[in-house]
Order: structure tokens, then sequence, then C-alpha cells
């Protein structure tokens, strides 16, 4: 697994809160953000988008786990699951402020079954 990010700050504290176990990157000139279709939101866009029910429970949901709004808010991003050789088996494009894919549409892509009552953490990859 890889991750691609636009900016440095918060690697740190990612890395060390082991919020992702595989292979994470910088793209600096969000070259792969364009490459993808991955819009940025005009401040207009973005304030008007933080005062929704959906944005508010997800920023309280990212004080739980230490997040904050710091870095470029303005950039949308997504998430990919390829298969071993290339087969697109999931497509994930962040429409708002506060969109996020669902674990569950990872876990269906990857054809794995989710156990009740256990953490995204002890899920197998």
């Amino acid at each position: 697994m890889i991750g691609v990010g636009l900016e440095s700050l918060g690697v740190e504290q990612f890395v060390e809160g082991k919020f992702f176990d595989g292979e994470l990157y910088i793209d600096t000139k969000k070259q792969c953000y364009k490459d993808m279709g991955y819009k940025r939101m005009s401040f207009f866009a973005t304030i008007g988008q933080l005062f929704t029910k959906e944005a508010r429970n997800s920023y309280s949901e990212s004080g739980k786990l230490g997040g904050d709004l710091k870095g470029d808010g303005y950039q949308n991003g997504g998430t990919i699951v390829v298969e071993k050789g290339g087969k697109l088996l999931l497509s994930y494009v962040q429409e708002n402020v506060a969109g996020h894919v669902e674990l569950t549409d990872v876990l269906k892509a990857l054809n794995i079954t989710a156990v009740e009552g256990a953490s995204a953490a002890s899920t197998p990859q």
C-alpha cells in the first residue's frame, strides 16, 4: 500500500500515530492530484461547506484522533484501490471538505469480510 500527500506538514505525527502502514510519498507539485482529477476548492466553496452537518461531524471525529485544520484545506483527494497487475478495484473522489471513502467500501473492493466489533487496525490487509 502507498499513500500520497501534498505537503510534509503533519507527516511526522501521521507516521508516529501509525495511521497508515505503507509507503508514504509527498507530491508537493500536486501532479498526481491533477492527473487523477482531484479538484481544488475555492475559498468560498470551502467556507460554505464547513457549516454542513457532515463537516461538523467529521471535524468532531478528527478531534478525537488529534486532527487539526492545518495545511492545504482546499485540495480534495481520494482513494484508489488497484489490484496487483493494475486492475482498478475502487475509485473514490472526494467531492466536499468532509468527504471520505467508507471503510466498508474498501473492504468490499479487497474482498475482505469485516469482523463485527473489530477495529480497522485489526483488519487483515
